[in-house]
C-alpha cells in the first residue's frame, strides 16, 4: 500500500512540521523496505535493494531528496549489511560517507558502533588506518 501511495505521490513530499517526521515518497518507501529486510536479517536483500537506481542519489533530481535522518539511517543499514556479507570495504565506505555528512549524528548511533565491531571481528589482516580511526571515533575497542 505504501508503494502504491508513494508512486501516486511521485516525489518526496515534505510537510512543514518537523521535516523528518513528515517526509514521504518513493525514496522513503524504498528505504523502509531496506529497513524491513535488515530487521529480518536478510543482509543480501539489503545490499541488492540499496544498489538499485531507485534508491540512488542520482534520482533525487526527479523524485526529491529524502530527509537527512532517513538517508543516514538507510546508509547505516547498508553498512551493516555489507559487514554481514563480508564486504568490509563497502561497509567502511558507508560509515565514512555518513561521518563526512553528519559527524556528530554518527558518533551517537549505536548501530554504527555495532557495525564497526562486526568489521573489526571479521577483518583478517591488519586494520587499515581508516578502520582504526573510525573505531576510535565511535569508541569501539576490538
Amino acid at each position: 500500500m505504501a508503494t502504491t501511495a508513494a508512486s501516486a505521490v511521485g516525489r518526496e513530499h515534505t510537510g512543514s512540521f518537523f521535516r523528518h517526521w513528515t517526509t514521504f515518497g518513493p525514496l522513503t518507501v524504498g528505504m523502509k523496505g531496506v529497513v524491513d529486510a535488515m530487521i529480518v536479517g536478510d543482509a543480501r536483500t539489503v545490499v541488492r535493494k540499496a544498489g538499485e537506481d531507485a534508491l540512488s542519489p542520482k534520482v533525487w533530481k526527479s523524485t526529491g531528496r529524502p530527509s537527512d535522518d532517513n538517508w543516514n539511517r538507510h546508509r547505516m543499514d547498508v553498512a551493516r549489511a555489507h559487514a554481514r556479507t563480508g564486504d568490509l570495504a563497502a561497509a567502511m565506505d558507508e560509515l565514512t560517507g555518513v561521518r563526512r555528512a553528519s559527524p556528530q549524528w554518527l558518533r551517537h548511533q549505536h548501530v554504527a558502533a555495532v557495525t564497526m565491531q562486526e568489521i573489526l571481528k571479521k577483518r583478517k589482516r591488519t586494520l587499515t588506518a581508516e578502520m582504526r580511526d573510525m573505531a576510535s571515533y565511535l569508541g569501539v575497542v576490538g
